[in-house]
């Protein structure tokens, strides 16, 4: 688990230097923005972990395409992970249905990759409301630890993610971002036998460099 966490670290300073481009190699109206979110698992994401996430980062690509407008890419990294005792029913391990019983660890990672969409209201150099969509998939990954039995299933899912937020100037070139998301991934399969629709909601706050 420390590995994990070092690297979680590691990954969201490389985020933020990655978000803050050179004066010469900013375009377009938003360039980049790093963000870390808390993560609230939703549905079948909320049966299999149903723990609060405090790992999450995205990195925002966004180019102006008039003053109100923007398209981009984006890229998460979000990581649900529940420690339980409880008995877990309608399994199907190996192909044998039953329910387990025992400690247990289950973990999700979540990596969406999409392209976006953005609306902006107010003037540019003011605090901005914005709505945004987010379209593209997950790789999903999903870990379920009982005992000395491990399962792992890794697999691409379809989704989106309508988005909410704000960004307002603190400094030259750079603003203050604050937004939500509600990702939801279409129907995938569970590590633990059956569907399952992969949904949670982010609360992100980060910094975007604007030229």
């Amino acid at each position: 688990m420390r590995i994990a966490n070092t690297s979680f670290i590691l990954i969201i300073i490389i985020l933020f230097y990655l978000a803050f481009p050179t004066q010469s190699s900013a375009q377009g109206w938003w360039y980049g923005a790093a963000t870390y979110q808390v993560s609230l698992p939703l549905g079948d994401t909320k049966d299999f972990t149903n723990k609060v996430s405090w790992r999450g980062v995205g990195l925002d690509f966004r180019k102006e395409m008039n003053s109100n407008t923007t398209l981009g890419l984006y890229f998460g990294w979000n990581v649900f992970h529940e420690r339980t005792a409880d008995t877990i029913d309608n399994l199907e391990f190996d192909g044998n249905p039953g329910a387990i019983t025992g400690l247990q660890d289950r973990t999700i990672n979540s990596f969406p990759i999409m392209l976006t969409g953005h609306k902006y209201f107010g003037q540019q150099g003011s605090t901005r409301l914005f709505l945004g969509l987010n379209a593209g998939g997950f790789i999903m990954k999903q870990r379920f630890e009982i005992g000395i039995r491990a399962y792992d299933k890794s697999q691409w899912q379809w989704g989106g993610a309508p988005e909410i937020g704000a960004v307002v100037p603190v400094g030259y070139s750079t603003l203050l971002v604050i937004n939500a998301k509600f990702y939801y991934a279409l129907t995938g399969d569970s590590v633990a036998g059956g569907s399952a629709n992969q949904s949670y909601l982010t609360f992100g706050v980060g910094l975007a460099w604007e030229q």
